[in-house]
């Protein structure tokens, strides 16, 4: 699979610059940049990761615990593995690094997921939830949404990926090659 060092989303306008020089087989890094106003995603979890959120400029909402905390420039939140959350802007855009501890396939679902937007456009509506279906049955161990409950996923989305399936959605996509990549995918990179 194509992971370039930089993905974006095209339909929201998220970004995301992978930190290769802090990630390592323990952890992965990233900064992300998240527009104003973009409606969350549904409430999830991750099974066996810590994630982090560590805001530069801007205000990030982070709802756990059913609790709304707004996380300002300097500060930082730590959702613990199996905790149900979600992030999302307001009234400005977020500027934010990110870590999640270990990183498992989290660089491949989030190129995935952005490369699903590439190939198929906004994930909303029926197709979006067949796609986000598919991505989900394809990264398990990366994100799970917290409803319906996981006894009804186990029986539902497989019924639900074979309709996506049939209906020519599948995942992963691969993510589009930039112009200045080289053959390998790799950005080159600029003399001293």
């Amino acid at each position: 699979m194509y992971l370039p060092p930089e993905i974006e989303n095209p339909v929201t306008g998220e970004r995301i610059e992978f930190d290769e020089s802090a990630s390592n087989d323990e952890r992965l890094v990233w900064d992300e940049t998240r527009p104003a106003k973009l409606d969350p995603p549904p409430i999830h979890y991750h099974p066996d990761t810590e994630e982090r959120f560590e805001v530069r400029a801007g205000r990030l909402i982070v709802e756990r615990d059913g609790e709304k905390h707004t996380v300002r420039a300097g500060e930082e939140v730590v959702i613990p593995p199996g905790t149900p959350h979600v992030s999302y802007t307001e009234s400005e855009t977020a500027h934010f690094r990110r870590e999640v501890t270990p990183p498992g396939h989290w660089r491949e679902a989030l190129t995935a997921r952005f490369a699903a937007v590439h190939a198929v456009g906004e994930l909303s509506g029926v197709t979006g939830l067949l796609q986000t279906v598919l991505l989900a049955q394809t990264y398990p161990d990366v994100v799970v949404p917290a409803q319906p409950p996981r006894s009804l996923q186990r029986v539902l989305f497989p019924v639900l990926a074979a309709i996506g399936r049939a209906a020519g959605l599948k995942s992963p996509h691969p993510y589009p090659h930039n112009e200045f990549d080289d053959q390998d995918g790799n950005r080159p990179t600029m003399p001293p």
